[in-house]
């Protein structure tokens, strides 16, 4: 039987692939789960109790996207830079858009990222936020979770879905 932290990611991976005709792709080694979730001045905004985790899953609107462990799409912004990576979202952009912080030695659920490509940033407040590819991650405050749409995607013309490599996402 999968853990229940599990079972999320799980429905939407193979609710979503049966309604493509696209190959899923393939789970990554599973780490063990996170500690608890890191200080953030903007409760709620961090990874949920009990662990926090990256999943790629295929998604109809946008194709292989990145989502967390709570089903929420995943978000990079043209603003930042990946190399170095950099956040520019600070005071009100983070009312809108939540960084994805975790501790800075909490390991994370993986399927399908690939680890090489995940990193952590120690943004100018003190929290750590992952990234994906050098790109600092956020998802949007409105996102229900559960992938009904392609959310936020293109938003303002500099937010994007990321892809498992830290593409932004484009409809197939």
């Amino acid at each position: 039987m999968l853990p229940t932290r599990l079972l999320l990611p799980v429905a939407l991976l193979l609710a979503l692939t049966a309604c493509s005709s696209a190959p899923a792709p393939a789970p990554a080694d599973t780490a063990a789960p996170a500690a608890a979730a890191g200080s953030d001045p903007h409760a709620g905004h961090g990874p949920p109790e009990g662990g926090a985790g990256l999943y790629a899953v295929q998604s109809g609107a946008l194709g292989v996207i990145t989502i967390d462990a709570e089903g929420h799409l995943l978000y990079r912004s043209d603003a930042d830079t990946a190399d170095p990576p950099t956040s520019t979202c600070t005071d009100t952009c983070m009312d809108t858009w939540f960084p994805i912080l975790v501790d800075d030695g909490a390991e994370l659920e993986l399927l399908g990222v690939d680890e090489s490509q995940v990193g952590r940033l120690e943004r100018a407040d003190g929290g750590i936020q992952l990234t994906l590819a050098g790109w600092p991650l956020y998802r949007h405050r409105d996102d229900p979770g559960g992938l009904p749409d392609a959310g936020q995607n293109g938003a303002d013309g500099n937010w994007f879905a990321i892809t498992p490599a830290g593409d932004k996402a484009v409809a197939p």
